[in-house]
C-alpha cells in the first residue's frame, strides 16, 4: 500500500507561524521583564490612555478577569497607574506611568526586530497581500463565528 504524503493545512501552518512568533516574542520580552499580554496592554494603553479594562481584554485577547489580574501586576510594577473616575462608577483609567512608556519603547525595539523577520518573508510586491489576507480571513472567520451564535 503506497503512503499519500500531503501537505500541511493552512491550519496547521497558522498555527506553527503563531507558536513560533509567540515563541519569538516572550524570548524578547523576558529580556525586558514582560509577557506578551503585559505588553499588548502597555502597547493599547500608549495609543488609547485611559481605555476600559473591558476594551484591553478584548484587543489583547484575554478574559476580563485576566486582564484585572494583568493591569493590578503592571500597576504593582509601577508601569502604569490607575486614577478613579467618579462619574461613571467603579471603573478606574489606566494609563502608563514614565516607567511603563520607557518599558515599552525599549521593548517594542526587539517586538519590530522579531516583526521584521516575518516581513523580510515576503517580497515588498507581497507585503500589502498578505496583509490584506490576514486581514480579511480573520474578519471572515469572527463574522462567521458571531453568526453562529445568534
Amino acid at each position: 500500500m503506497a503512503s499519500m504524503v500531503t501537505q500541511p493545512s493552512l491550519g496547521y501552518q497558522v498555527k506553527r507561524l503563531q507558536q513560533a512568533l509567540r515563541a519569538r516574542m516572550d524570548g524578547v520580552l523576558a529580556e525586558h521583564g514582560l509577557t506578551m499580554p503585559q505588553y499588548a496592554v502597555l502597547a493599547q494603553l500608549a495609543e488609547r490612555p485611559g481605555i476600559s479594562n473591558a476594551d484591553l481584554a478584548r484587543l489583547s485577547f484575554v478574559t476580563p478577569p485576566t486582564m484585572i489580574r494583568i493591569v493590578i501586576t503592571l500597576e504593582e510594577l509601577g508601569l502604569l497607574s490607575r486614577v478613579d473616575r467618579p462619574a461613571e462608577g467603579r471603573a478606574r483609567a489606566a494609563q502608563l506611568s514614565s516607567d511603563g512608556e520607557r518599558r515599552l519603547a525599549a521593548a517594542s525595539a526587539g517586538v519590530a526586530a522579531v516583526e521584521a523577520v516575518l516581513w523580510d518573508a515576503a517580497s515588498d510586491a507581497d507585503r500589502p497581500a498578505v496583509m490584506a489576507w490576514l486581514t480579511a480571513a480573520a474578519e471572515q472567520l469572527e463574522a462567521d463565528r458571531a453568526a453562529s451564535r445568534q
